[in-house]
């Protein structure tokens, strides 16, 4: 039943939901949207309604023409002869009795429809506390008045009157049969409809409306001109109302004054259409055969592409991101679903939609889906376009432009229209073949993509599923701190923000005296504004910038960031006698999953993941969160709309993503599966962690992407709840990524504390850093007397990416929070790390030494790149970074001074 549903009524609830969602985000008014609604499905039905009556014609017709001879049997036979007779009589009029269905096929078109718009509407809380001229809530009953105790339902009874004068003028001249038929559907709506939510009924109601203007136009002697004039003559009152009195964007008056101008152009489309079949869709129109088979491969190929391939290839690029998700942790489950999703907009409806009408119309959808399946293509892996990382919600994390508006989507909307013409053109001269041969090798190309990312996933879950982490697991700890020793601890917390700190420490005051001993750096910039180029640096110093890595161009690149992570545990086992301990390496391998193989050649360096490790036992101590995590009601919902997204020309895609939400109109797009499994590690920090007497150091690198994250969250504490209430005091309480950076500072300073208790944080030096920052950033370019405002604003534009977080508390070191506004990067922690440890330090992989004074490299500024390269997995085999030579910039003294970033011309 289930996949029943999602073939033949999941693409109409899909069509509706988008209709409403459309036409809310224009007017913000409910009501107006659910007829919008109904203007949508009446127009998209007018065609399958044309041919139903073109049907019911055919059905009267046969059967006038047999009723004299079935009267006669009727009247000479009975029983068995008069079957045997009426059965012969049918085959020598070339008919069956089921044919006979061809009378009700306008009402079974309705069905499906119905069955849509009453799961979609009966269910949408949008309608719930929502007024609409005389209904006082959309979610409810109209319960317009009442008689004793009976509640009167107006707007039922309003449809079914508009129903049956429908029907009477419709089955005017028609035999009883229809008209039974007909007034019997219409008492069957009244009884389902008359306790539903009164949106469904305004829905169902103008759907009658708009078929007794169908019916009563189609009772004149030129229905199809009657009706265009009638239309054209509405358009003009809606028009001036639409321009001089409708309240909305200027940009969707745009759109819907373009669109009922369409209505005056219907005329001329039609010319054209027929001037284009006549001229060139001839010979296609003659061979049945190659234009059906164009057309299934058409829709075959949007269906493999839509439904698997670019699915797959998203999952594929973090398979870890979408396993363990929801009750059944196996990733590839959501290709099934996308597929089934897929089959009923792209195989079933378009398959039923081609038999149902004649040859003419065959031909035009053949070139129409041709085109369709070509343009998809050319979006999908010519105009995909970069928009940055991308979470298991399917939400862009970085301030993302669209660029609607610019060269590369006119120029996409140029290529489109090129190919729409060549197709037009040529897809019936060269017989169709070449379109036929090329539909099904690309078919046979997406298959295999398909199947290679599939191997992809199904061996990273493998990895993962060997890893443990979808058990139970028991919280021992990791980190063996000493109380005798010096201990280094180092937390790398991703895309953590420097801006943030000063408000965090005015929002909770109990951090000034938890803090204690912490210098924060505010003037730390990062070498790139992801972690592919910006973490290495924070692992193993200057020697693993972009620029120093793609100098050593006879080395893997994944070796080289496999060296960085390896360095500081290495140096401090092999040349200072501590213990290290490393968790979550960032990209070890170029492996999306935290591989800790490179640990193994070396006995002193424990790797460890903790982040999704814990997650399950995080659940179980926090009674009632449950319940917090949709990411896989909303992968279910929007895997199949990011292909969509894919597909569609760079024009649409804004509208299409709708800041996330893909046309959702009903749903949450907060997931916690990011979080919590990130969040987890962190609260379980103090049962993580022990203390011995040992007389080693021990060093420690945790890596947590909990501030990667962006999500509400209930202050003061910060934890995850469904629905936040307290969003805290700061001037940043509006902004997600201000409360999972503040719940990872309330958990960090619980550990703090904990060390505090046991004795061991005075003998304990602790860093805090980011690789990178974020995209948006706060108002902090200074006033700059070098540069005019406009060139400051180019010249710092999206510099927060460069702005990573960077705070150090020393041995012994005490008091209040210090703020430092030395100039420093993150590629200034391992030396930080190793001060007063070892006196010289080298690095074990290269034999060069590491500079524990790095105010030299820095004199002159440091080179870092605005390259937006970030997705590892795809470039294993590479030597160095692919970086243009104007995405190279030399930063010197102050940050944020625009007049600091200057382009560096490096030459590879």
């Amino acid at each position: 039943m289930n996949f029943l549903y999602t073939l033949i009524i999941y693409p109409l609830y899909t069509i509706i939901e988008i209709a409403y969602t459309l036409v809310d985000k224009i007017t913000h008014n409910e009501g107006i949207s659910v007829i919008g609604v109904s203007i949508a499905i009446t127009l998209l039905c007018l065609p399958l309604y044309a041919v139903a009556e073109h049907w019911q014609e055919v059905e009267r017709d046969k059967q006038n023409k047999m009723k004299a001879g079935l009267g006669r049997i009727k009247k000479a036979f009975s029983g068995d002869e008069r079957y045997m007779m009426t059965t012969t009589f049918y085959k020598q009029h070339h008919y069956s009795p089921i044919m006979g269905l061809r009378s009700s096929f306008g009402l079974l078109i309705q069905i499906p429809f119905f069955l849509a718009a009453y799961s979609y509407l009966s269910h949408l809380t949008d309608l719930q506390g929502e007024s609409f001229l005389f209904i006082r809530d959309m979610g409810s009953p109209d319960s317009l008045f009442s008689i004793g105790s009976f509640k009167v339902n107006v707007l039922p009874i309003a449809m079914t009157l508009i129903n049956c004068i429908s029907g009477l003028i419709y089955s005017r001249g028609h035999g009883i049969r229809e008209k039974v038929q007909i007034f019997g559907m219409a008492a069957i709506f009244l009884v389902v409809l008359y306790n539903s939510p009164a949106g469904l009924v305004l829905y169902w109601t103008f759907n009658n409306i708009f078929s007794l203007v169908k019916n009563v136009f189609y009772k004149l002697k030129n229905p199809l001109k009657s009706f265009w004039i009638f239309s054209c003559a509405v358009c003009i009152p809606v028009l001036i109302y639409i321009l001089f009195f409708f309240d909305t964007k200027t940009a969707y008056k745009a759109i819907i004054v373009s669109a009922v101008l369409l209505v005056y152009l219907i005329p001329f489309i039609l010319t054209a259409v027929k001037f284009l079949f006549h001229k060139f869709l001839t010979p296609l129109f003659e061979h049945n055969k190659t234009r059906t088979t164009i057309y299934l491969l058409s829709c075959i190929q949007l269906f493999i592409l839509s439904g698997l391939t670019l699915p797959a290839s998203l999952i594929s690029s973090s398979p870890i991101e979408f396993s363990g998700i929801g009750s059944n942790p196996e990733p590839l489950r959501f290709l099934i679903i996308t597929l089934m999703q897929a089959s009923g907009f792209f195989l079933f409806w378009p398959v039923c939609v081609y038999f149902l009408f004649n040859k003419k119309v065959q031909t035009v959808l053949s070139v129409f889906m041709a085109f369709l399946s070509i343009s998809a293509l050319l979006n999908s892996f010519v105009f995909m376009l970069n928009y940055g990382d991308v979470s298991a919600t399917l939400t862009f994390l970085n301030s993302v432009d669209f660029r609607s508006g610019s060269a590369v989507s006119i120029l996409n909307l140029f290529v489109i229209a090129a190919f729409f013409v060549f197709t037009a053109l040529t897809i019936a001269r060269l017989d169709g073949k070449i379109f036929t041969y090329s539909f099904a090798i690309i078919c046979f190309a997406m298959l295999a993509l398909a199947v290679t990312n599939i191997n992809t996933i199904k061996k990273e879950y493998k990895a993962f599923v060997a890893s443990g982490s979808l058990n139970e697991v028991e919280i021992e700890p990791i980190f063996h701190l000493s109380n005798k020793a010096k201990n280094v601890v180092v937390f790398m917390l991703d895309r953590s923000e420097s801006q943030y700190i000063e408000e965090m420490f005015k929002e909770s005051s109990d951090f000034k005296d938890i803090f204690t001993g912490f210098t924060f750096y505010p003037n730390t910039v990062s070498f790139n504004g992801h972690t592919f180029m910006g973490a290495p640096l924070v692992y193993g110093g200057y020697e693993y910038s972009p620029l120093e890595m793609n100098r050593r161009n006879d080395e893997l690149l994944y070796k080289k960031t496999n060296e960085a992570l390896l360095m500081l545990p290495r140096i401090f086992t092999e040349q200072a006698n501590f213990r290290a301990v490393i968790t979550d390496p960032s990209w070890s391998n170029y492996s999306a999953y935290a591989d800790l193989t490179i640990t193994e050649p070396y006995k002193k360096i424990d790797g460890y993941q903790t982040i999704g490790k814990y997650s399950t036992a995080w659940y179980k101590t926090h009674s009632g969160a449950d319940n917090l995590d949709n990411t896989d009601d909303i992968l279910k919902r929007n895997l199949f709309f990011f292909s969509i997204f894919r597909e569609s020309p760079v024009i649409l895609r804004e509208v299409i993503y709708m800041k996330g939400k893909y046309w959702n109109s009903n749903g949450d797009v907060t997931s916690y599966t990011n979080v919590i499994n990130n969040l987890a590690p962190l609260d379980f920090l103090c049962e993580l962690t022990d203390f011995s007497d040992s007389e080693e150091g021990s060093y420690v690198c945790m890596v947590n992407e909990l501030t990667h994250s962006s999500v509400y969250m209930q202050a003061p504490d910060y934890v995850p709840v469904q629905n936040v209430s307290d969003f805290g005091t700061s001037r940043f309480s509006e902004e997600e990524a201000y409360h999972t950076n503040m719940a990872a500072m309330k958990r960090l300073a619980k550990w703090i504390s904990y060390l505090k208790d046991h004795g061991v944080y005075d003998n304990t030096r602790i860093i805090l850093v980011a690789d990178h920052g974020r995209a948006t950033y706060e108002d902090c370019l200074e006033k700059d007397d070098e540069l005019d405002e406009k060139i400051a604003g180019d010249r710092y534009k999206g510099r927060g990416h460069f702005h990573p977080l960077l705070m150090m508390k020393d041995f012994e070191a005490e008091g209040t929070l210090k703020e430092d506004m030395t100039f420093m990067t993150n590629g200034d922690v391992p030396s930080l790390a190793l001060r007063g440890i070892v006196k010289n330090p080298v690095n074990p992989f290269t034999n060069k030494a590491i500079p524990l004074d790095t105010n030299g490299i820095k004199k002159d500024g440091v080179v870092v790149t605005s390259s937006d390269v970030h997705q590892a997995w795809l470039y294993k085999d590479w030597y160095t970074y692919k970086i243009r030579d104007d995405q190279w910039w030399r930063v010197k003294d102050s940050i944020f001074k625009a007049s600091s970033w200057k382009r560096e011309n490096i030459k590879d």
